[in-house]
């Protein structure tokens, strides 16, 4: 399995600490009553936004350091979605409307011409018009929890399968 550096470790770590800022949240939007005008969902959506961008750094490291480059094949591997999405896939097109996402608020075109594949993924998986990076996160999760822990065995499923692809 590939292993860069204890990358994995740090990642891992920085997920428990957003996690752990998500459960805060958590049970601020339990005692709320408008958790939506609180702003409460908008924060979670921030932290795991990125906790998304965490993992896709991790995974793009993971294809270089491999000796693979940038490779995009890499990210059909592993663990799908029943819509035929890998996870993989998902979660760095996450990564990207996290960090994109205001751009579409002044240009809708750029959706349609360079991310539509982000967009399509993040869609197809968190199947919801708002909050979609807190929905996406709960469809990984197998519709358990907002937590970027589940990501983990998502992220080291992948790695079998990068690691297996590479030696053949």
């Amino acid at each position: 399995m590939i292993n860069i550096l204890g990358n994995f470790a740090r990642l891992e770590e920085l997920f428990l600490m957003l996690d752990a800022k998500l459960s805060e949240i958590d049970l601020a939007i339990q005692s709320s009553a408008d958790p939506d005008s609180d702003g409460l969902f908008d924060q979670s959506e921030y932290y795991v936004g990125l906790g998304f961008v965490a993992a896709q750094q991790y995974l793009v490291e993971t294809v270089i350091f491999s000796g693979l480059g940038k490779n995009k094949k890499a990210y059909k591997l592993g663990p799908r979605h029943r819509s035929g999405i890998a996870y993989v896939a998902a979660i760095n097109s996450a990564a990207d409307w996290w960090k994109h996402e205001a751009e579409w608020w002044v240009d809708l075109d750029i959706i349609k011409n360079s991310n539509a594949t982000t967009v399509n993924n993040v869609l197809v998986i968190s199947y919801s018009n708002s909050y979609q990076l807190s929905n996406l996160l709960f469809a990984l999760s197998n519709n358990k929890e907002i937590k970027l822990k589940c990501l983990l065995p998502i992220i080291t499923e992948w790695e079998h399968a990068l690691t297996n692809w590479k030696n053949k």
